[in-house]
C-alpha cells in the first residue's frame, strides 16, 4: 500500500493532522462496521479503512516513496566536556559525569500512545489474537473487530515516547590522550524508537580538555622536557635533579655532554610504559675568558 492510497481510503489529504486522521477513522469505522452496516461490501470497506489507518499511524510507505529509515527520526548525540590535568592525561584517570538525557517512557512502552480497550470480547479489546501451535506463537488481527484500535496520548511523555532523566556514568579516561580528543561513549545518549521498533540510544561524545603543565609535552608515548645546563656543567659533568610528573629524580650528567643530547628516564611516560625524554639545553656564557679561568683552576 502507498501512503497516498491510504489517505485516499480515509478520505483526507496527506496534509491532514494526526487528530484529523483519528476523527475521520472513527467516523468511517462506525459507518462501515459489519455489526451496524449490513450492505454488501461494507465488511471489505471496513477492513480497508482499518488497514489504511494503521498504515498511516505507523508512518510506513513502500520503497518507491521513502527510505525505510525515514520512518523514525534519530535524536542527536550528547556532547559533554571534562577537564583533566596533564598528569592525568599521561597516566589515565576516571571521571564521574552527571548529565540529562532522554529515556524510554515506561507507561506507554516508548510508543507515545496508551492503547484503549476497544470493547471486543473476542480479543479482549486489544485488536489482536494470539494462537499457539506447539512451540510457535502467532499474533494476528482479530476477526471480530478487525484490529480496530483506539488510543490516548500518553500523559507522562506528552506523546513523544521518551522522558528526560538525570543520569551519571563513571568514565575511564585512558593515558596518552591529547587536548581536544573525543571519547565516544556508545549507547549512553538519548533514547529513540529505532528501525523495526527496536529500542536504541545515541552516543555521548566526551571532549577532553587537558590543562597544560609548564615544561612538559607529549610525543607519542613519551613525555618531553628540557634541562638547562651551563657550559661548564656540560663539559665537566654533574648531578642534577630532574622533575617528573610524579617526583624529582637524581640523574648523572656525563662529561662532555652536547647541546640537545637526550637523557631517558624509564617508565615516566604514558601509562608508565613510555619514557620521559629530557633534552639538554646548554647555556653558553657571555664571557668565555672567565670560563677558561675556572677550567684552569680545576686542573
Amino acid at each position: 500500500m502507498r501512503l497516498s492510497e491510504a489517505y485516499n481510503i480515509i478520505g483526507l489529504s496527506q496534509a491532514a493532522t494526526q487528530e484529523d486522521v483519528k476523527k475521520q477513522y472513527k467516523k468511517l469505522a462506525k459507518e462501515f462496521h459489519p455489526d451496524r452496516n449490513k450492505e454488501p461490501g461494507a465488511e471489505d470497506k471496513f477492513k480497508k479503512i482499518n488497514e489504511a489507518y494503521e498504515f498511516i499511524k505507523s508512518g510506513k510507505a513502500d520503497n518507491e516513496q521513502m527510505n525505510p529509515f525515514d520512518s523514525f527520526s534519530m535524536p542527536t548525540h550528547i556532547e559533554l566536556n571534562t577537564k583533566i590535568s596533564f598528569k592525568e592525561s599521561i597516566f589515565g584517570c576516571k571521571r564521574d559525569l552527571a548529565y540529562n538525557r532522554t529515556n524510554k517512557c515506561n507507561p506507554c512502552n516508548g510508543q507515545g500512545q496508551i492503547i484503549k480497550n476497544n470493547g471486543c470480547k473476542n480479543c479482549g479489546g486489544s485488536g489482536k489474537t494470539v494462537i499457539k501451535n506447539a512451540n510457535t506463537v502467532f499474533v494476528q488481527t482479530c476477526n471480530k473487530c478487525y484490529g480496530r484500535s483506539e488510543s490516548d496520548q500518553c500523559k507522562d511523555c506528552s506523546g513523544t515516547g521518551s522522558v528526560n532523566v538525570n543520569t551519571s556514568v563513571n568514565v575511564n579516561i585512558p593515558g596518552g590522550i591529547s587536548d581536544g580528543n573525543i571519547l565516544r561513549l556508545s549507547g549512553m545518549g538519548n533514547y529513540f524508537n529505532g528501525f523495526m521498533s527496536l529500542d536504541q540510544f545515541t552516543d555521548v561524545h566526551l571532549v577532553i580538555n587537558v590543562t597544560p603543565e609548564q615544561g612538559f609535552s607529549l610525543y607519542q608515548n613519551n613525555v618531553l622536557s628540557t634541562l638547562d645546563l651551563s657550559l661548564l656543567e656540560s663539559l665537566t659533568g654533574c648531578t642534577k635533579k630532574i622533575k617528573t610528573l610524579e617526583n624529582d629524580v637524581e640523574v648523572n650528567i656525563s662529561p662532555m655532554s652536547k647541546h640537545k643530547d637526550e637523557i631517558f628516564i624509564p617508565k615516566m611516560g604514558v601509562n608508565h610504559i613510555g619514557n620521559q625524554i629530557v633534552k639538554l639545553n646548554i647555556i653558553y656564557p657571555n664571557n668565555i675568558n672567565k670560563l677558561i679561568e675556572v677550567l684552569q683552576e680545576k686542573e
